[in-house]
């Protein structure tokens, strides 16, 4: 029952959130009481002890009914996925609660190190390390769960040609400038802007790892795994909507809803093993960055086949079929993209034969 509560509240709120009416802090805090956050956490550190799989359904669940609230859960949850990985206990300690319980948000601010991981571009953030202090000065050209004065988002930034370091940056930090807000598509209540570092200076304790890559590497199958809950639960809707349309002469249909269903049955099982792996070679990371742009394709296919079996009605502004369409448009351009996940596949498909 209590499932079927929260479902309702996110479907009835999903069409505000989506056009900027609704209230993210709200939402989050939402998930946090019906424990949405906690799950692919240890029970010791407040989670419900059970895996990252049952974490990717949750997001996909939410997803089901409200893309803009399955986004912002997706940015809090990967922060979690950061504290869970990274070395400085102090720091997870302190903040885990906080962002379990959705009293500060967690923003990823990592889609440029995603980037810089892939070696599609340099960071964009430089660190200097003072005897106490890191020094951080740069851009953030995106970023998504800036809830004014509450958030804390990671920024990866380089030291010098051989080191790169990612630290937790809080709203409060002197320096620390926000822009407005970005008017999207949709997803408009995602508090979303840019971030600029003027001089940002932090204790150590705000470090969340000394070496980058390394810390990037371990971090970013469960970025990607959760990512995947996006689309599933779009896709999941969109279809069953299309499958509730389909009389008369959009029975015509049928067959593509009934192939697009077979499908997403198919990558549901294959992100459930990749969700369930403890370690990721470079075939299973290749093999996850493939899931990922299918979930998207599939996303995007479900979303036209539920427009086309719902007709002249999916037009109207406030019908479900036209808030996912909107909200499916954003999921080909989230970081790292299809096309940057495409790009580093025919990169690493190339590297045995250079060798």
């Amino acid at each position: 029952m209590a499932a079927q509560t929260i479902r309702e509240q996110l479907a009835a709120s999903a069409l505000a959130m989506n056009e900027g009416q609704g209230d993210a802090r709200r939402a989050l805090q939402l998930l946090a009481e019906h424990r949405y956050l906690h799950h692919g956490v240890p029970r010791e550190m407040g989670g419900e002890g059970d895996t990252l799989w049952e974490a990717v359904q949750a997001i996909a669940e939410v997803s089901a009914e409200c893309l803009t609230t399955a986004f912002l859960f997706w940015c809090q949850r990967v922060f979690i996925e950061y504290l869970l990985h990274t070395p400085n206990i102090d720091l997870r300690d302190t903040l885990l609660p906080e962002i379990l319980d959705a009293r500060r948000a967690g923003a990823t601010g990592l889609s440029n190190a995603m980037k810089y991981l892939g070696g599609l571009e340099p960071l964009r953030t430089r660190a200097v390390l003072h005897e106490e202090e890191i020094q951080l000065d740069g851009h953030l050209p995106w970023a998504s769960n800036l809830q004014v004065s509450r958030f804390v988002v990671a920024v990866a930034a380089q030291v010098d040609e051989h080191q790169a370091i990612v630290a937790a940056v809080p709203a409060e930090a002197q320096g620390v400038e926000r822009s407005e807000t970005f008017q999207l598509l949709g997803l408009q209540s995602s508090e979303t802007a840019s971030l600029t570092l003027r001089s940002v200076r932090l204790p150590y304790r705000w470090l969340l790892s000394d070496d980058a890559p390394a810390f990037l590497q371990r971090v970013r199958p469960g970025f990607l795994l959760l990512q995947c809950g996006l689309p599933m639960g779009i896709a999941q809707r969109a279809l069953q909507e299309a499958s509730a349309k389909m009389q008369g002469a959009k029975a015509i249909l049928e067959q593509r809803v009934e192939t697009a269903c077979r499908q997403w049955h198919r990558l549901q099982r294959r992100t459930q093993r990749l969700a369930q792996q403890r370690r990721y070679g470079q075939s299973d990371l290749r093999r996850l960055f493939q899931t990922r742009i299918q979930w998207v394709d599939l996303a995007v296919k479900a979303a036209q086949i539920e427009l086309e079996a719902a007709g002249g009605a999916a037009y109207f502004r406030d019908s479900g079929t036209a808030r996912r369409w909107r909200e499916v448009t954003f999921l080909p351009v989230l970081t790292p993209s299809t096309t940057q996940l495409a790009l580093q596949l025919k990169h690493s498909q190339k590297e045995p034969a250079a060798r």
